[in-house]
């Protein structure tokens, strides 16, 4: 298991906007009042954001039915993650969080200044997104520098593949709490602003868009903005 900190996230206030579903744009002309505590958000909370990133590739022994037999005796199951994994010679499990500093000062501020907390709010949903894109970036160039291609990264919380299946799967991969990060028994991780995703490295691996099998695929604000 690799652990990776001393990570460095360049984050705009455009970014957080788009991290609480809004249209940079849009807010602008219309509500600066928000843009303007994004940037105070970007100022005030950028050294809160303490990104730390736990990764852990794993051999695949046999895919089966809706099963990925890993090395080891571990497995990802559910026809999803199957789907999604097929093909896979091995597969990096990652979690990863940017602490709770940032949501604790979130919190506090609630009651006091509840715009800014929510700006706060969306500089941490910004940060773990970014922590996540920069860590799939250098697997997908392991990978390819081994000839091979890494997939798009599959997260717990989707219709075919539920929190309290997946989660518990890939924290049994990765020691989490060498990142300070806990899992509730409904599967939810503690600090909030963490995330964790398995992906797969083969020679034909899946980009498949992700959204497509979510069922707030219509609605979610995240998917429409920007």
């Amino acid at each position: 298991m690799e652990r990776l900190d001393n990570l460095k996230l360049t984050i705009s206030a455009d970014d957080i906007l788009r991290g609480q579903g809004m249209d940079p744009a849009t807010v602008r002309a219309r509500r600066p009042v928000l843009a303007d505590a994004a940037e105070r958000a970007l100022a005030e909370g950028r050294d809160l954001v303490r990104p730390v990133a736990l990764t852990r590739e794993i051999a695949v022994e046999s895919h089966r039915h809706e099963r990925v037999r890993l090395e080891n005796g571990a497995a990802l199951t559910g026809a999803l993650a199957a789907r999604h994994l097929g093909g896979a010679e091995r597969v990096a499990a990652v979690i990863c969080t940017i602490g709770p500093e940032l949501e604790k000062a979130s919190s506090r501020l609630f009651g006091e200044d509840p715009v800014l907390a929510m700006a706060l709010d969306g500089l941490g949903n910004a940060a773990v997104e970014l922590l996540a894109q920069q860590i799939c970036v250098g697997i997908g160039e392991r990978a390819q520098a081994d000839g091979l291609q890494a997939s798009t990264p599959l997260s717990p919380g989707v219709p075919e593949w539920p929190v309290e299946v997946g989660q518990p799967e890939i924290f049994k991969l990765v020691k989490a709490a060498q990142a300070g990060i806990q899992i509730t028994a409904g599967g939810m991780m503690i600090p909030k602003k963490s995330m964790s995703f398995v992906v797969g490295i083969g020679t034909e691996m899946s980009q498949a868009d992700l959204c497509e099998v979510c069922n707030l695929k219509d609605t979610c604000r995240h998917r429409h903005a920007g």
